[in-house]
């Protein structure tokens, strides 16, 4: 085999073009103005761990295999740039609007470990939406039928309403298209990782002959099966060495807004997406607002055939990523 090259990690992904007036609205990103910028696996602290040798990552993958399943469970490290639009995308209806302040972003994963090690897992791309409610412009560039731009309103315009403000769109070369929508708020010191236990990770409805001894026994396809069964553990980790004064948690989820994860036709026969959900956290170590940590937990609801029964599979990915300066 040849040995694969590890990737350079030094340059974005995104790079959005170079404009100097309108500069890029960056404060009408709210929350999302602190994840401008490229985000990589950096040791923490002293640890010497957190690189992408040693990542505080994790993934429960479960594949579809002949009449039943296997694991391909993994630590990863990751490329993750984030990148404001020149513009906002406003949204036109009944007597207001509503603005989509936009980030784009791109990822590519590796593994960081396996016989597999530095060759690509994941890429995707897609863009994070924070929404603001705001009265109608008056015309088409808000000075009515008068020449040049203007901030004129409609008479008796009132801005909308919605249940949420933040908006992720994604799309995954599987064939998967996703948009999930949820809320972020603020906390103070170090966020609280939820534990995940066993009703979490282990598949529900498998026919009574196929079992789920796999996740707990370590194999090829499953290197730790500590993390297998608590995915969220490395998270808890990396904040034992790289403790945050502040915080920031975004979270979405497809079921909030109930539109359904899009697949294509194989997806569907052989591992459907039926559901999306995703929490971020964004650290500051100085209590500051100079976020320089990120941590999430992705939870991908896959419901795979297994034996004539759609049995419901939780993947999970995991990872704590540091700013690139």
């Amino acid at each position: 085999m040849t040995d694969v090259t590890p990737p350079d990690l030094s340059k974005p992904l995104l790079i959005d073009p170079a404009q100097d007036n309108p500069p890029a609205p960056t404060t009408e990103l709210g929350p999302l103005q602190h994840l401008i910028g490229t985000w990589t696996n950096q040791p923490l602290g002293n640890s010497g761990m957190g690189g992408t040798d040693k990542p505080f990552s994790y993934c429960l993958m479960p594949l579809p295999q002949e009449a039943s399943y296997i694991l391909k469970n993994f630590a990863y490290y990751e490329e993750l740039t984030f990148s404001a639009i020149h513009g906002t995308a406003p949204n036109r209806g009944g007597l207001g609007t509503q603005v989509a302040n936009t980030l784009f972003y791109e990822q590519r994963v590796y593994f960081a470990d396996g016989p597999a090690k530095d060759q690509l897992v994941h890429a995707e791309n897609g863009s994070l939406l924070f929404l603001s409610d705001q009265k109608q412009l008056l015309g088409p560039y808000g000075n009515g039928e008068k020449p040049g731009l203007g901030s004129e309103t409609v008479p008796n315009s009132v801005p909308p309403t919605q249940a949420y403000n933040f908006i992720k769109q994604m799309s995954v070369p599987h064939g998967n298209s996703i948009l999930a929508s949820g809320h972020f708020q603020s906390g103070t010191g170090v966020p609280t990782i939820p534990m995940l236990s066993k009703s979490d990770v282990l598949p529900m409805g498998l026919p009574h002959d196929v079992s789920t001894d796999q996740y707990s026994t370590k194999s090829v396809g499953n290197l730790n099966p500590d993390f297998t069964l608590n995915p969220n553990q490395p998270l808890t980790n990396a904040l034992e060495v790289s403790p945050p004064k502040k915080f920031i948690l975004l979270e979405v989820d497809t079921a909030h807004s109930g539109i359904p994860v899009t697949n294509i036709g194989f997806e569907q026969q052989h591992a459907n997406v039926s559901r999306y959900a995703i929490s971020y956290w964004l650290e500051s170590l100085d209590g500051s607002d100079n976020f320089t940590q990120l941590q999430y937990s992705q939870n991908i609801t896959m419901e795979i055939p297994i034996q004539g029964q759609s049995v419901t599979f939780p993947h999970i990915t995991t990872n704590t990523l540091v700013k690139k300066v």
